[in-house]
């Protein structure tokens, strides 16, 4: 059915902010999309070693598990920055961020950005307990940022590396260790830390604790008032100290403490 292919906003936030601190610097690596227009002041962006000033009125637009490093400047005549920031991750029927192999620009020029930041204003305005409507601009917006990104002329990843990964992504919110994929895959042991430590830098172990923990942070997200009991069961985990253990090995702080830092900015 044509609905099938739908994609879902698992979690979507519009939001905007001030500031005055000139040069401020704001370093974290977040589970979602940012699409993030100053439209006083500019941005200086740092993303996973790629370097990109933003004009003011432009934005900058990165993925998921990017880490981020973003430099706040003012407004030279205001004294302040003004940002509009959408936060998303979206998910195919599949389960999988459809976006997965598609190359978004890291800075977006101001005369691109005047219709998402329209919609923007417009979410904005829009009551969260609206879905409906709240949903659908969302989409809309989705439609207008998908025109920016690019197919990456190769894969990143050998096919059968991929098949790997996606695999993972599909079972993040199940306990699964390195040893249930040897069982899917046809690879010795040794080929299996192979191709993992070639295409993700880590172990098989390490890439899926990451993917679930990623999946974990995202039902948080959304889910804002879930206590770590139900978020650990939820995800795989029969024990919440071990997740909120392993939660803090991934991410460097406790649940709470990343959701709350989370949505404070970005």
């Amino acid at each position: 059915m044509f609905f099938d292919s739908l994609p879902v906003l698992r979690y979507a936030q519009a939001a905007e902010f001030s500031l005055t601190d000139n040069g401020f610097c704001h370093q974290k690596t977040i589970p979602f999309y940012i699409f993030a227009q100053a439209f006083e002041g500019h941005y200086e962006v740092e993303a996973d070693g790629e370097f990109a000033v933003c004009q003011e009125g432009g934005a900058f637009f990165v993925p998921p598990d990017t880490p981020l490093k973003i430099w706040h400047y003012v407004n030279k005549t205001s004294g302040v920055m003004r940002i509009r920031f959408v936060h998303f991750i979206i998910e195919n029927s599949r389960g999988i961020d459809p976006f997965f192999q598609q190359k978004l620009p890291l800075s977006l020029p101001p005369s691109v950005c005047r219709e998402p930041a329209e919609i923007i204003r417009r979410l904005l305005g829009v009551s969260r307990q609206d879905k409906f409507l709240y949903a659908s601009d969302f989409m809309l917006l989705l439609s207008r940022l998908r025109a920016f990104m690019t197919p990456r002329e190769k894969s990143i990843y050998p096919e059968i590396m991929e098949k790997l990964l996606v695999w993972v992504k599909q079972h993040a919110a199940e306990k699964i260790t390195a040893a249930d994929l040897e069982k899917k895959f046809p690879f010795s042991r040794s080929k299996m830390f192979a191709l993992f430590r070639a295409a993700a830098g880590m172990s098989p172990g390490d890439y899926i604790l990451n993917e679930r923990i990623n999946y974990a942070a995202g039902v948080m997200l959304s889910e804002p008032e879930i206590s770590v009991k139900e978020v650990a069961a939820r995800c795989g985990w029969s024990n919440p100290y071990h997740f909120s253990r392993n939660f803090r090995k991934i991410t460097g702080v406790s649940p709470g403490k990343y959701v709350k830092t989370a949505m404070s900015m970005y």
